[in-house]
């Protein structure tokens, strides 16, 4: 664990290390701990543990920041397909390529003004907070 910045070898023992990476599997906790090789009932008595609990989170954390990056990754080379085919001479793919880039277009702008809006509701909030903090002093 200790090539992400972690080490947990401190605070877990051997046996809760090894457990970890398989609660990142799909499955019920009863499935990642039969797969794990440990009883039911030790984990949950291990979840109940705060360093463990920790750890637990900490690597979930850490694979869906590594997810993302491939995802990201992966999301420039899909730009370039679209775009290929945008340049491209069929025009049914050249329609699609265009539907999509519209699409992303249209759910940058509504994210864009969905962030605006809260904020200023945030600041609103803020200021009615501040309003009614001096009307009771």
């Amino acid at each position: 664990m200790e090539q992400f910045g972690t080490d947990f070898s401190e605070k877990l023992s051997e046996r809760q290390i090894e457990t970890l990476p398989h609660l990142l599997k799909p499955g019920s906790l009863s499935q990642q701990a039969k797969n794990a090789g440990v009883g039911r009932t030790t984990l949950y008595r291990w979840l109940e543990d705060d360093n463990f609990r920790n750890a637990v989170t900490q690597l979930r954390e850490i694979t869906m920041q590594i997810a993302e990056s491939e995802i990201l990754a992966m999301s420039y080379e899909a730009a370039a397909v679209i775009y290929d085919a945008l340049k491209g001479e069929d025009k049914n793919a050249r329609f699609k390529a265009a539907q999509i880039v519209l699409q992303h277009a249209h759910n940058a702008q509504y994210g864009r003004d969905l962030e605006k809006r809260v904020e200023m509701i945030a600041d609103a909030l803020k200021l009615a907070k501040e309003a009614a903090w001096q009307t009771h002093t």
